[in-house]
């Protein structure tokens, strides 16, 4: 009996299944069998996409360096059944299209192609209510929001930030956002990945003349859109902008960063280029201004050029012979004016010299005949083995291009100066002449050390979670402070070459020129190359906190050059980091 009942339970069981079987066939054929039959015979899905934004990068207080805008931009789809001399007739009278752009627009008969044609971006809100009109009566036109790349600071920080792949063609294509472009130069390439969003896409139902079925059921979001992420760089906007203005009429770089933290508070470089320009397809008109511009301004002079350093590298001269015991603190040397060195003349850039003097005073005199003289004692072996030491030839970590710049080292004179180095190439290059050139952000590695009494920066410009430990050049404290006193005194003795610069007394730093033609070359058009500048400094002196360098392409003196544009970047950095104590109630 149990077992009948069991059997009958099973039967039971199997004719449920058929009955639900059975109910959704006849759901399926009869009830909804004309709608499926009309979907599988006339109709298909097509896919559409849907553009996302673009991550954002923005300076070390949030501020937004670049952005994306949403706007409404102009797309005719190809793939419908609109007459071409009546649509055509619309482009050009009520849109003003150029021949050019109308000869790209190549109808599509087939309805199994999903293409679209940009023919207006970023429309204006007027334009927009003039074409709405225009929608309704041509079935190929439609609104469709995309998303801008937008640079609120223009040229300020363009070299470092880059700008978004751009191609005329490519926006033409059908389909194409200006949204999905990806980066073209610096951190918007490097870091493309983390700034693209994910373009997202949907299927609507359209039948057997593209027409898309409006409130179809079946049209779903098939893959949402994904937002880029955001960017937070080191960098103070503000203060970049302040500097790139604070050049004025001159060319050149500059660059400040946090001694402790390695943190780039900017990285400037002029002259620039607005990537606002490269947002949308640069004109022809645009690109070819910016490529035959005398003055370079792709050009970026803070990262890919390098220079002779002139006489700030005699902070590391000035080390090297310390260290090297080829002098002491009280060695004294006589500078008359000029020496003579391997049958040449080499002279002093004061005239008459500066006397008897020590390092320290060296340093602050920029004595050129001392530092012949002391170069020579040290010799081309040991001396390029403390410019590699302070990183000297080498590149940064930085996320850039860079141009490392060259040391005649032993390799570097046997590759390109068939072995032969001489005394007089000896004295150039303790000056800062010669086979000697480096970048902006080599000199302020080298100030950086001995602000921080040997300890190697770990520079970066996107900020970090976690502390970067700094590397640490073994320098006798004895041979720091000698080299600090004589930066201090730079700017701050009377003699000093740096007093252009001078504000409260503690900041230490070293003036440089770097000349570009020989004397007596000047008579053929002297004024076009003119010597360039350096200056590089830290401050405070007590307790450095900032190093600041600052190159001035054809300006002539570091000093007169350099020393202004430091001293505001002082000032702004004491009114906007250095808090001041609060006085206790008494």
């Amino acid at each position: 009996m149990a077992s009948l009942s069991r059997k009958n339970f099973s039967i039971l069981i199997v004719l449920v299944f058929v009955a639900i079987i059975l109910s959704r066939l006849f759901f399926l054929q009869i009830i909804q069998g004309e709608r499926y039959h009309r979907i599988s015979k006339n109709n298909f899905l097509k896919e559409v996409l849907v553009p996302s934004p673009r991550g954002d990068i923005l300076d070390r207080f949030g501020r937004k360096i670049a952005i994306s805008k949403p706007i409404i931009n102009l797309y005719m789809k190809v793939n419908v059944s609109e007459e071409e001399t009546r649509i055509k007739d619309f482009l050009t009278n009520k849109l003003n299209l150029d021949e050019r752009t109308l000869k790209k627009i190549k109808f599509e008969k087939s309805p199994y192609i999903s293409k679209r044609i940009l023919l207006k971006k970023d429309l204006d809100i007027n334009l927009i209510y003039q074409l709405e009109p225009y929608i309704d009566e041509f079935e190929s036109l439609e609104l469709l929001i995309d998303y801008l790349r937008v640079y609120p600071y223009g040229e300020v920080g363009a070299h470092k930030i880059g700008y978004l792949r751009t191609n005329d063609k490519r926006d033409l294509i059908y389909g194409s956002f200006l949204s999905s472009r990806s980066g073209a130069s610096g951190l918007e390439k490097k870091y493309d990945t983390v700034l693209q969003g994910r373009l997202g896409a949907k299927f609507l139902l359209v039948d057997n003349q593209g027409k898309e079925i409006e409130g179809d059921e079946d049209s779903a979001v098939a893959i949402e859109t994904k937002s880029g992420k955001n960017i937070s760089l080191t960098v103070d906007i503000e203060l970049e902008k302040l500097i790139y203005e604070a050049f004025g009429k001159l060319n050149g770089a500059a660059m400040v960063h946090d001694i402790s933290s390695g943190e780039i508070l900017a990285l400037v470089s002029k002259p620039s280029f607005d990537p606002n320009l490269f947002a949308q397809p640069i004109s022809n008109k645009n690109w070819k201004q910016l490529n035959s511009d005398e003055t370079r301004p792709f050009m970026d002079r803070a990262l890919l050029a390098s220079y002779p350093p002139g006489s700030i590298i005699k902070i590391i001269t000035a080390t090297a012979a310390l260290e090297e015991k080829v002098i002491t603190k009280d060695t004294k040397l006589h500078c008359p004016g000029s020496i003579n060195i391997g049958g040449r003349r080499f002279r002093d850039w004061l005239k008459g010299g500066h006397g008897t003097i020590n390092v320290e005073q060296a340093i602050i005199g920029s004595s050129d005949v001392f530092f012949y003289q002391v170069g020579l004692k040290l010799g081309i072996k040991r001396y390029s083995n403390w410019l590699e030491k302070f990183r000297i030839g080498h590149s940064t970590k930085l996320p850039f291009a860079q141009n490392a710049g060259t040391v005649p080292n032993q390799k570097f004179i046997k590759k390109y100066l068939k072995g032969k180095f001489y005394p007089g190439d000896m004295a150039n290059v303790s000056i800062g002449q010669g086979y000697l050139t480096l970048n902006v952000v080599q000199a302020s590695v080298m100030t950086s050390i001995i602000a921080s009494n040997g300890y190697v920066p770990s520079l970066h410009i996107v900020k970090k979670n976690e502390s970067l430990k700094n590397e640490k050049i073994e320098i006798r404290e004895s041979t720091l402070k000698t080299v600090q006193k004589g930066l201090l005194g730079v700017i701050n003795v009377k003699k000093g070459t740096g007093g252009y610069a001078r504000d409260d007394g503690k900041l230490a730093g070293k003036t440089g020129t770097a000349q570009v033609i020989s004397k007596d070359a000047r008579q053929y058009g002297y004024g076009k190359f003119r010597n360039h500048g350096w200056f590089t400094a830290y401050y405070p002196y007590d307790n450095p906190k900032i190093v600041i360098s600052v190159f001035a392409e054809h300006g002539s003196s570091g000093g007169a050059a350099g020393g202004p544009i430091i001293k505001k970047i002082v000032r702004y950095y004491k009114a906007n980091y250095i808090k001041e104590k609060k006085k206790k109630d008494i």
